[in-house]
């Protein structure tokens, strides 16, 4: 942790033991301007032995070098002690709204539409438990651009409920040919490898927030495959069937795609 030295209180002695325990060397006693110093950059997440050895508790401390700052100023007279307060106020302010805006940016990226390749495509699509919504997309699509918003909007709003993720088409062309994908932006929505529902084009929010409360609807409403003779019937055996919202013959060619 950071200190200074309150010179109102030290009584410098060519013998400082706090300097003499101080791990990094920083505060040390300097004879030519006869008095103690320190430099609190170096101090960085140090424990501060020092301070319990100061019998005049002359050194203070500060979580960082901003409110160092400020006790510094506040000793120097520059501050007064109404005016010190303000400003750690504001500083913790500021502190607190910072880290909620990294909070806010971790939960939004821990749910953020993750990248699909053909090396974890199976793992992830076929191998979820949840529903999940793949937004087929390319960087010289315009359209697709206008509904990434969206797409990271929902996710946010459906986490625990939908799995979202992203096929760049131009990178994953082999996904994208065997699921005949003809046109982007193409949203399908999986579940147990079946597809659920599928929306060519760009579509509005409410629509798609529709869409996916459908499927979501339907996967809780499906009846629960149960082996009364072996569990509990208040426990499912395995993932509930998937529903048969959209038929693969309405959304692909009869032929099946093969394996990814």
């Amino acid at each position: 942790m950071p200190v200074l030295v309150n010179y109102t209180r030290c009584t410098y002695t060519k013998t400082c033991f706090a300097a003499n325990v101080c791990p990094k060397g920083t505060l040390r006693v300097d004879y030519i301007l006869g008095k103690v110093v320190v430099d609190p950059t170096v101090c960085g997440d140090c424990p501060g032995p020092c301070l319990n050895f100061c019998d005049p508790v002359a050194l203070k401390f500060a979580p960082d070098l901003e409110e160092l700052d400020i006790t510094q100023k506040e000793l120097d007279g520059v501050l007064t002690k109404e005016a010190a307060t303000l400003q750690r106020a504001d500083l913790l302010r500021q502190r607190k709204e910072a880290e909620a805006a990294a909070k806010a940016e971790a939960e939004k990226a821990a749910f953020a539409p993750m990248a699909l390749t053909s090396k974890n495509f199976v793992e992830e699509v076929r191998g979820a438990e949840l529903p999940v919504l793949i937004d087929f997309w390319a960087e010289w699509c315009q359209p697709c651009k206008q509904i990434a918003p969206i797409v990271e909007q929902l996710a946010q709003e459906f986490a625990g409920k939908v799995k979202f993720a992203k096929v760049n088409i131009d990178e994953e062309p082999q996904i994208a040919g065997q699921l005949r994908i003809q046109s982007i932006p193409t949203l399908m929505i999986f579940f147990q490898g079946q597809v659920a529902d599928m929306i060519v084009g760009a579509t509005g929010k409410d629509q798609l927030r529709a869409r996916l409360q459908r499927v979501v609807e339907a996967i809780a409403q499906a009846p629960s495959q149960q082996d009364p003779g072996t569990v509990s019937p208040a426990r499912p055996v395995g993932p509930p069937p998937a529903p048969r919202l959209v038929r693969p013959s309405d959304v692909m060619p009869p032929r099946r795609p093969g394996p990814l």
